[in-house]
């Protein structure tokens, strides 16, 4: 089979060969299976979320643990110190005012949202470790909110954890908003179609279109001198976080960033090496190669492996817990494309459903594509579509029709006095399309681009190749940039990169590729399939991140961790063999396993 080379990262013509480590627990056997894919022999025992917000693919897995207490943020005065207020039962909330332009300290201003759960033991305190969900585009308040009891569980009770709205995004004010309201930005989407750009020249010809009027529409609305779309680059949000920790009275920072997190995080390593306290990278994204090269055509090195790992956890579960198990893995996998192919020809109506929708291929392989993100929360989900289309159960498919298509609804602004919805964002451009610098649009380009992630998963080539069409016909940038090695020969204390053995977005070549730009950086591999560690629940994992911000301990060099629970087959362990302690954390990471890092598509 013939191979292709991008720089340091070697595939085939579909993807890179297959390694059979993945998910891996003590006492279990593992063999190859005929798709290449990591199976287990033995029994098992249990049951078993760029374009931002706006292109959210399929609405979030309900979550126990999300705030539904409302915050009135428009009514916090902002301060240019940390005037926290109390919020969020028991949390802390402030809004920060910090310069827009850092070399004009007495100019604009930018109002940050900053959430903190405060450290429950103060006798032991070990300081404050700052989140980033990812993105760009994802709200850190918002994900304290739904995500920071079980962060603060992992990583001890002797830790602030904090997170913060970046500049443009969510609570944080000015806001990057290029639409009137939520409605609009909503209803300018449904205008997208339901054809990939592949599917015709039409397609891409209204793809372009589209770029083009947002990038215009964004110029205009939030360009100029003052604009929030020239002033909320990557370096900026940095030195928002050094910021942040000053006057937190702490001058070295603690962080755990995740996807787009690890990004920032690169950035903020390279420019401030001697502010590391404990720094732990999770879904690592290479910056040098993504926004110093503008460079996407190795993200799917290891996506088509996450597609098959559906089809072996399939059949490895039975019939019981898949309800589209057959004889062999390459036959559900027959099966799921035969689906996905008569969907293509013949779009199902669910007229029941409310809103009604019209499930298409489109859909259905965003779905997929947003289920490589989480295997075990939301493969279950894939499989049920396919199923209930395949019998042609409606009343299944009214079930899961929100599941499936993300229907539009209209979101008025409350007229009694309740707090504003958080605003949709086009942070995505404005932050990740701005600091790429991408080239303008080429149709050579264009073709070697789409041709390279083709390659490598025919299936979601299209959206990813959406994404770099946005880009390419950006034209705000930056005021400020950073043109710094993202790199330190040495750090105030090493880095930790995790990465899962097939991230489906950002392969472990390029958490590689990270570790070897910071000096004394170990790397953590989860052996499992998902974007971030979180995605699978490992104790081990959560032990290693533990120990790191506790005692900055890190992992031996080619350490590794197996997970505790796999798709459809369920739990993989005992949890009657574990300590009330490490049953706790295990609990805390399950909870983790149904967040969703914001897309890019």
């Amino acid at each position: 089979m013939e191979k292709r080379v991008y720089n340091d990262y070697t595939v085939s013509e579909r993807a890179v060969s297959r390694v059979a480590h993945a998910d891996r627990s003590p006492g279990v056997t593992y063999r190859r299976s005929k798709i290449g894919v990591v199976a287990l022999a033995a029994v098992l025992v249990g049951l078993h979320f760029v374009f931002l917000q706006r292109h959210a693919l399929v609405p979030a897995v309900a979550d126990n643990r999300t705030s539904v207490e409302e915050f009135d943020w428009e009514a916090l005065q902002p301060s240019k110190s940390l005037a926290w207020t109390p919020c969020y039962s028991a949390q802390k909330c402030a809004r920060l005012l910090l310069p827009l332009d850092y070399d004009t300290p007495d100019g604009p201003t930018t109002a940050i949202a900053i959430r903190m759960i405060p450290a429950n033991d103060t006798d032991n305190y070990r300081g404050t470790i700052f989140l980033n969900p990812g993105g760009p585009g994802g709200s850190g308040v918002d994900f304290v909110g739904r995500k920071g009891q079980s962060i603060s569980q992992v990583v001890g009770p002797s830790f602030d954890v904090l997170s913060f709205d970046p500049r443009g995004i969510g609570r944080t004010t000015p806001a990057a908003v290029c639409f009137d309201s939520n409605s609009q930005s909503k209803i300018w989407e449904t205008q997208a179609g339901h054809q990939f750009v592949n599917e015709s020249a039409e397609a891409l010809g209204i793809l372009r279109a589209r770029a083009q009027l947002l990038a215009e529409r964004c110029e205009d609305r939030l360009g100029g001198e003052w604009g929030i779309g020239r002033h909320a680059s990557t370096p900026n949000v940095a030195q928002d976080m050094l910021e942040i920790s000053r006057l937190l009275g702490q001058e070295e920072i603690q962080y755990w960033g995740f996807s787009y997190g690890t990004i920032l995080g690169q950035y903020f390593a390279g420019m401030y090496p001697d502010k590391i306290k404990r720094f732990v990278i999770d879904g690592v994204a290479d910056a040098e190669l993504l926004y110093r090269n503008a460079t996407i055509e190795t993200d799917f090195v290891n996506i088509e492996d996450v597609v098959d790992s559906l089809f072996t956890y399939c059949h490895q579960a039975g019939p019981e817990k898949c309800p589209i198990y057959d004889s062999s893995p390459a036959k559900i996998r027959e099966r799921y494309f035969d689906i996905l192919d008569q969907v293509k020809k013949n779009p199902v109506p669910v007229s029941l459903a409310e809103p009604p929708v019209v499930i298409t291929y489109k859909t259905l392989v965003k779905q997929f594509f947003q289920a490589t993100y989480n295997p075990l929360t939301r493969f279950g989900a894939v499989a049920k579509a396919i199923h209930a289309i395949e019998t042609g159960n409606q009343t299944a498919l009214v079930a899961l029709s929100r599941e499936i298509v993300d229907p539009v609804a209209c979101e008025c602004n409350p007229q009694d006095g309740s707090p504003l919805p958080m605003p949709v964002t086009e942070a995505y451009p404005v932050v990740e399309c701005s600091d790429m610098d991408a080239p303008p649009y080429d149709p050579a380009a264009f073709a070697k681009v789409y041709g390279a992630l083709a390659a490598l998963s025919p299936l979601f080539a299209p959206m990813w190749a959406e994404a770099w069409v946005e880009c390419a016909e950006w034209t705000m940038r930056p005021k400020r940039r950073w043109t710094g090695a993202l790199a330190a020969d040495e750090t105030s204390h090493p880095l930790l990169v995790v990465s899962t053995r097939y991230d489906p977005v950002t392969p472990l070549a390029q958490a590689r590729a990270v570790v070897r730009r910071f000096g004394g950086a170990a790397l953590l591999t989860q052996e499992s399939y998902g974007h971030c560690s979180v995605s699978s629940p490992s104790l081990c994992t959560a032990k290693h991140i533990r120990a790191y911000f506790v005692d900055g301990t890190l992992p031996e060099e080619g350490a590794t961790c197996g997970v505790d629970e796999l798709p459809f087959v369920g739990k993989t362990g005992d949890v009657r063999a574990l300590s009330s302690e490490d049953e706790e954390l295990l609990e805390a990471m399950r909870d983790l396993a149904d967040w969703v890092p914001p897309l890019r598509v």
